[in-house]
């Protein structure tokens, strides 16, 4: 997930591991940010995590990523929009695959990119699903600062760990 602000573009460590794992072209400064230090290990504990990228480039770079959600456009849905959305992005990938699949072997040869938008619609598509396990409670993470909640989300929070304690 990314937040995009007016100065900065903050994104999930999941987003940028899922980035460099793939082909897609990754610039230096964002690379170095991340990985520059050694070997970077992203897991459970830190995955929701967000890197601030402060370059106008960097910010222009993540903005034109449709395949990452950007939490601004998300953060207002009800359960029902996010589940709709995330089965259009469903009914979409389904419908690359199967043009993939009906296309001739040296056909094929020529579309290798629809791997790649199946691929990218697939982890659009688990974001999505983390975004609304983070509105339900059940994933946290910390907002950047500056950066609002859902609306009811704290409540929604406090009633689940009230009742936890019971």
């Amino acid at each position: 997930m990314k937040i995009i602000t007016n100065d900065s573009a903050y994104v999930q460590k999941n987003d940028i591991a899922y980035l460099n794992s793939s082909d897609l072209p990754i610039p230096a400064s964002i690379f170095m940010k991340v990985f520059g230090n050694g070997v970077t290990i992203i897991n459970d504990s830190n995955r929701y995590d967000f890197v601030k990228f402060d370059e106008k480039s960097e910010i222009e770079y993540f903005k034109g990523l449709d395949w990452m959600i950007n939490y601004n456009e998300v953060k207002d849905l009800s359960e029902d929009e996010i589940i709709k959305l995330a089965e259009s992005i469903g009914e979409e990938r389904d419908g690359i695959a199967k043009a993939f699949n009906s296309m001739a072997e040296e056909e094929r040869k020529n579309h290798t990119d629809m791997f790649t938008k199946c691929d990218l619609l697939e982890f659009k598509f688990y974001s999505l699903r983390d975004v609304l396990w983070f509105k339900q409670g059940h994933i946290s993470m910390e907002l950047p600062e500056g950066v609002d909640y859902p609306e009811g989300y704290a409540q929604e929070k406090s009633i689940k760990e009230l009742l936890k304690k019971k």
